[in-house]
């Protein structure tokens, strides 16, 4: 019996992830240039020309990869507004970038080697800034309904700080206080710290 179309899709969609969690897999671990189509092929269970179906270059693929952070940002936006209380909200959005971090190690292991190759990876970094500047109106938001002084600055200054606790815990893991930074970021952001930033 010939298969419907709704089953044709769902083996597309589960043949589209399948590429999408490979190659986020190799690239983080062998890198960008040293990841082949046929390895991504090889380690999906496809074949290397059905991976071209899918996907012209390796560039596509990252770009797809990283598409897919808009939609997390997105996602993000709508939780928040289930979220009444601003204190909440900046707990939930610490949280939340902290499991991140944890639990996607892949990605952000792509996203740091991105980011040093601008030149490579026009499209995705259009891509990052376009989640950056979702995830700032976000941040600044929420700084501005808790009166922070200046929420716009504030909000730079917390993303730039995930950054940089990022690239230390993925270099300096065996020695980096991962949970004591979580409860150091709550405990500056609680309502006791937010007070310092109204003055």
């Amino acid at each position: 019996m010939p298969r419907t179309k709704e089953q044709n899709q769902e083996i597309r969609n589960k043949t589209r992830r399948a590429i999408l969690d490979s190659s986020l897999k190799l690239f983080a671990n062998k890198g960008f240039h040293g990841t082949s189509i046929s390895d991504i092929a090889r380690d999906a269970g496809i074949s290397k020309g059905l991976a071209y179906n899918y996907f012209e270059s390796k560039q596509k693929i990252v770009e797809a990869i990283f598409q897919e952070t808009l939609g997390t940002g997105n996602l993000l936006q709508d939780k928040l507004k289930t979220i009444g209380d601003p204190y909440d909200k900046l707990k939930f959005l610490i949280e939340t970038m902290f499991d991140y971090i944890k639990y996607q190690e892949e990605y952000w292991r792509l996203y740091f080697a991105i980011a040093l190759q601008p030149e490579l990876f026009t499209t995705s970094q259009s891509i990052n800034k376009e989640f950056e500047q979702i995830f700032l109106k976000i941040t600044e938001k929420i700084f501005r309904e808790l009166g922070v002084k200046d929420p716009g600055l504030e909000a730079r200054w917390f993303m730039a700080g995930f950054d940089g606790l990022g690239l230390q815990y993925f270099f300096f893991r065996e020695n980096f206080p991962f949970e004591k930074m979580r409860k150091f970021y709550l405990k500056k952001y609680s309502a006791g710290g937010i007070k310092k930033l109204k003055t």
